[in-house]
């Protein structure tokens, strides 16, 4: 009978170990992901994506108190992964004629504008509202 509840007790230890383990992987793994720029920039793409074509208001009234102009950096173009439209010398060829209306309405709002920022660029737009004094005082700390 000890036997037995000596082995028992061993069994109910290495279960606990084991979830303890896939506890600590799992809240490792998550931590990574929050850490990581690719899903930050795939979430940001997606964001926009969705913004652009179904939530056209909102895009509409971002823009329309959006300030400041395209300093033509490139970096956006580069956020998940370089677009197939950029030159060498970081130049849109399709930049007058027929970009994609994601990059046209670029940045939509200050998500984007720190998503640049997080890649050591400077977007020429900002943007004047409770998001944007958030982001000031927490540079100037």
């Amino acid at each position: 009978m000890q036997l037995i509840s000596h082995s028992m007790h061993r069994w109910f230890d290495q279960i606990a170990g084991l979830t303890s383990f896939f506890y600590r992987l799992i809240l490792a793994v998550t931590q990574a992901f929050q850490d990581s720029r690719f899903v930050l920039h795939t979430s940001g793409k997606l964001r926009r994506l969705w913004l652009v074509h179904f939530r056209k208001g909102y895009v509409q009234r971002q823009i329309s108190v959006r300030q400041g102009a395209c300093r033509q950096c490139g970096t956006c173009c580069n956020l998940l992964c370089t677009c197939p439209m950029l030159t060498k010398q970081g130049h849109c060829l399709v930049y007058g004629t027929c970009r994609p209306q994601a990059c046209k309405v670029f940045p939509i709002d200050q998500r984007d504008i720190d998503e640049v920022k997080l890649c050591r660029g400077q977007c020429g737009y900002r943007f004047n509202g409770k998001n944007s004094d958030k982001v000031r005082k927490i540079e100037r700390s």
